[in-house]
């Protein structure tokens, strides 16, 4: 295989993981450029590796000028395909390992922000229920709404 097929199928993916990861809204767009990439990478891996072969014996036997099958056999020995370079790899392997980087840090606060919002819902579980709660019961450990709440009262005093 071509390096370029190599790297397609590096980064291929799992589409259905990924699908199902994406939010419903992008869903479809998404889909379309799953469709874009699979069509893209079967007409890659249809192509061939290396120049077809010509059998030249053939032409040679049925062209009446063998000097002119001759001729096109050492031009066509001749043709030379420059293979493209690849460039992009290895900022595509960089913009990658930044990324992860990235995530792996978003996913290390995640689980510090889940960490302390579990902590606030055992705290709201810990309360007493709020049907059998006084007003001030409820405003006792919340000052700034009680202040608030007094702020608003004096604002509207006659």
């Amino acid at each position: 295989k071509q390096w370029y097929q190599r790297r397609v199928a590096i980064t291929a993916g799992d589409f259905i993981k990924i699908t199902g990861q994406l939010p419903k809204a992008v869903r479809a767009d998404f889909g379309g450029l799953r469709s874009k990439f699979e069509s893209s990478h079967a007409s890659v891996t249809a192509l061939p590796s290396a120049l077809v072969d010509i059998d030249w014996s053939y032409y040679s036997s049925r062209v009446a000028d063998p000097a002119l099958v001759e001729d096109f056999k050492a031009k066509y020995a001749a043709v030379t395909i420059p293979k493209p370079e690849d460039t992009q790899s290895a900022g595509i392997g960089a913009a990658e390992a930044n990324f992860k980087k990235e995530m792996a840090e978003y996913l290390a606060g995640a689980e510090t922000r889940i960490a302390k919002f579990e902590a606030s819902l055992a705290g709201l579980h810990a309360e007493k229920p709020l049907e059998d709660m006084t007003v001030s019961e409820y405003l006792a450990d919340k000052p700034e709404l009680r202040a608030r709440i007094e702020a608003d009262i004096e604002s509207r005093a006659l």
